[in-house]
């Protein structure tokens, strides 16, 4: 089933939801519930790390030769002195910041030369370090969770365990963390709904998915 589709069903399942809420609930809802329609397939490409992916092809284009300029650039400014390169300026040019531009240029090169399914999964990981920063500095567990969950279903096969009984229960309870951090009414409930609204929807699809993996290797369809 297409991103599209599923975000769709999420939001509707939001919007319905939402109708007996406070108006302050209604945008939380719609987003928790559109955000949990799309989440289990951060596993793979999909509306929520478009431009991560995005990124990581421009790396892939470019980055070599990027880093190569930074690394040339850092070894110009080591050995000639920068006052004779006007369009420098010397004071930023310190030797440790020489250092800092050999090593982004190495590690720049280093990234270009990942696939870009890997590349992209790098990024989503740095991504969620920012975030799990933030998060525990701010004392905010669900968003913790929710880091975790971001920076590491990339490295799971396609249709793996983010669409298992397993991944639900762990959406399920950061859910629960932001429903008592927001004070939403039945947020957990709803959000969790929509989640699983993408399992279902897969599981009509030929391929199906391993919804007990790994106790099972069970594909699970539903045919009519």
């Amino acid at each position: 089933m297409k991103g599209r589709t599923h975000l769709t069903i999420g939001l509707g399942i939001g919007a319905v939801a939402s109708v007996s809420q406070s108006l302050e609930a209604m945008p939380v809802l719609i987003v928790a519930s559109g955000l949990a329609s799309l989440a289990p397939d951060l596993d793979g490409n999909n509306l929520l790390n478009k431009r991560v992916t995005k990124t990581a092809k421009l790396i892939k284009k470019v980055g070599a030769f990027v880093g190569v300029a930074l690394m040339v650039l850092a070894l110009v400014t080591y050995f000639l002195e920068v006052k004779d390169l006007s369009f420098l300026d010397e004071k930023w040019f310190t030797e440790q910041n020489k250092l800092l531009l050999f090593g982004w240029g190495a590690v720049i090169i280093g990234l270009s030369l990942k696939s870009q399914e890997t590349l992209k999964n790098i990024l989503m990981s740095l991504l969620s370090l920012f975030l799990l920063y933030y998060a525990f500095t701010s004392e905010l567990w669900w968003l913790v969770m929710f880091a975790l969950y971001l920076g590491g279903a990339g490295w799971f096969p396609h249709r793996g365990l983010t669409h298992t009984i397993w991944a639900l229960a762990y959406w399920w309870y950061m859910s629960y963390l932001l429903q008592v951090s927001t004070g939403v009414e039945s947020l957990a409930l709803i959000s969790t709904i929509a989640y699983f609204s993408h399992i279902v929807g897969d599981m009509l699809t030929k391929k199906g998915v391993k919804f007990l993996y790994p106790l099972t290797n069970k594909i699970f369809r539903m045919r009519f």
